[in-house]
């Protein structure tokens, strides 16, 4: 059983039932943070900015929230917007203007998502939504273009994503147009590709563009070190493509770089990675460099602190074989 541990000596805000009961299930998780802090400050009033520093969440997030409950007929709102009484609203939260630093905060915090939920909505819930969101309709009609003719288990998983991720209709059209071209339409290549990029933070149009420049990247490097050991399927492994990944996305590694820190490490991966991090940190770009740097690092040979062609003609050798000799006949 599961029990509430707080108490109410502060106060306590009020939860419509009929708003649990009929959008618990169905609504967007987000949705419940806006209107959990409408509830909170219902004297007061405050614009999506405000309502996305008290709540973490992006203000395209928020402004998509206050849409769904607006659209629903939980709240309404009006383009007016009363500074001071939102700054009362807010109470001891948060109002400064959203600067760079805050807006990395909020980054961070929405890359804290967890996986899609394991159940499924049913066709009735689909139905539902579809019938409530033109938007969804919208997406899952430019899905049937891209993808064809799908089941329930498509339908429910693209129902989902924009749900529980909140990823605008682009980000999810364009989502399904990659893996359409990477020949990767399952429900779970989508289910997989779809939370790699939410726990990422990558959910606007300018990032998922961004993303797939460096995955085309790197799939370009993989067919450039084709018919190395690990590297001779039409596709990487996802192993491979993790490495491939953080040498070309985060270090910058061009395809000869990575070719030699391979052959260098005989073609493990791990070795070669380790390679990769050191070339990398100090600054090598290209194998050329890093040969240089190795010739600088071989010592150079030790030259002999004598001569034994001298030594061979000393007195001192001489003394040595009769003092040798004078041993033996004692």
């Amino acid at each position: 059983m599961i029990k509430l541990k707080c108490d109410y000596i502060n106060g306590a805000v009020a939860v419509p039932t009929d708003v649990i009961d009929k959008f618990l299930k169905l609504a967007p998780a987000a949705s419940f943070k806006v209107l959990l802090f409408i509830l909170r400050n219902p004297d007061g009033s405050a614009d999506a900015n405000q309502i996305s520093m008290c709540t973490g969440l992006a203000v395209e997030d928020v402004k998509d929230c206050l849409s769904y409950w607006e659209s629903n007929g939980i709240i309404s709102v009006d383009d007016k917007f009363d500074e001071i009484a939102a700054k009362t609203a807010v109470g001891n939260a948060k109002t400064l203007e959203i600067t760079e630093e805050t807006t990395v905060e909020i980054k961070k915090q929405k890359t804290n998502l967890r996986s899609l939920p394991v159940k499924r909505p049913t066709q009735r819930e689909i139905a539902l939504r579809l019938s409530e969101e033109p938007e969804l309709t919208f997406i899952c009609n430019e899905a049937q273009t891209i993808l064809g003719t799908f089941g329930y288990d498509t339908q429910a998983l693209i129902v989902m994503i924009y749900d529980y991720f909140g990823f605008p209709p682009e980000v999810i059209i364009t989502l399904l147009q990659h893996q359409k071209c990477e020949n990767k339409t399952s429900s779970a290549a989508i289910k997989s590709r779809a939370e790699d990029w939410a726990k990422r933070g990558i959910d606007t149009l300018e990032e998922v563009e961004a993303e797939l420049l460096l995955l085309e990247k790197a799939k370009k490097v993989y067919n450039e070190l084709k018919g190395r050991t690990g590297f001779a399927s039409e596709a990487p492994s996802p192993r491979i493509s993790k490495y491939l990944y953080q040498w070309v996305g985060e270090w910058d590694c061009s395809a000869e770089l990575i070719g030699f820190a391979l052959e260098e490490a005989n073609d493990v991966l791990a070795d070669a990675n380790k390679l990769l991090k050191k070339w990398v940190n100090s600054g090598f770009k290209d194998p050329i460099q890093v040969q240089e740097q190795q010739k600088k690092s071989v010592p150079k040979e030790v030259k002999k602190s004598y001569d034994t062609e001298k030594v061979g003609r000393s007195s001192v050798l001489d003394w040595a074989k009769r003092y040798a000799t004078k041993e033996e006949n004692e």
